[in-house]
């Protein structure tokens, strides 16, 4: 009984295996000529100026907007969150001067405040001090309303208030630029409250070095307080 031959010569094998050989090494030699990029990493300061998020502890607020309220003042201010909430926020580093002489309904005054302030100013007078709060005032708030900023924050209540340290960023000028700076270099606040971390991993030490820098270039220039 004759047996039938498998179909497909032992040559015609030959060729297919030879012609796949030939494609696999054409496809290693093009992956080695032009190899993929690798996968690109986020760096910190891109994820803090993107959406809302929690990153390292901190909590991102970005497209924030001035809240109108009759507390707000040159460090401490209320802010419309992306969602709608509305908040009360105190910045870290600075303090800024306050912006009138006021008489509380205990009797108590906020003259002995004042007074202090003006001291670090080498001891302007407290009349100085409260147009330079107002002056810092006008600057944070007409700044905020212009514009949306981000608030970074890890929710931490000041004192046993409702408000919560927080650093601002905004583009202004056309540069992120940080809200405490701004008023620094513009000799609108001291330095003096809270400090914290950066979340881009600058230590507190190191920015407070470079708030000083930034008061000292203001008493040369004498600007604000430092006049």
């Amino acid at each position: 009984m004759a047996i039938r031959a498998r179909s497909g010569s032992p040559r015609k094998i030959g060729w297919s295996v030879l012609l796949l050989l030939v494609a696999v090494g054409i496809r290693y030699y093009n992956e080695q000529q032009n190899p993929k990029p690798a996968p690109r990493q986020t760096p910190v300061r891109e994820q803090i100026q993107g959406r809302s998020d929690t990153a390292k502890g901190w909590t991102i607020h970005q497209g924030c907007r001035l809240a109108p309220h009759q507390h707000n003042d040159g460090d401490s201010f209320w802010v419309t969150l992306p969602d709608g909430k509305k908040r009360e926020y105190r910045l870290y580093f600075v303090d800024t001067p306050e912006s009138q002489f006021k008489r509380y309904r205990d009797g108590k005054t906020n003259a002995e405040r004042i007074a202090e302030q003006a001291r670090y100013f080498q001891g302007i007078s407290s009349e100085k001090a409260v147009e330079t709060g107002a002056e810092a005032k006008r600057f944070t708030l007409s700044l905020l309303r212009d514009t949306p900023f981000t608030v970074i924050t890890r929710n931490e209540a000041v004192f046993d208030s409702e408000r919560h340290y927080a650093h601002i960023e905004l583009n202004y000028e056309a540069k992120r630029q940080r809200l405490d700076e701004m008023l620094v270099q513009r000799g609108l606040a001291r330095i003096h409250t809270k400090g914290e971390n950066l979340p881009d991993g600058t230590s507190a030490t190191t920015h407070k070095e470079k708030l000083r820098s930034l008061e000292a270039q203001a008493k040369r220039q004498k600007l604000g307080a430092w006049q």
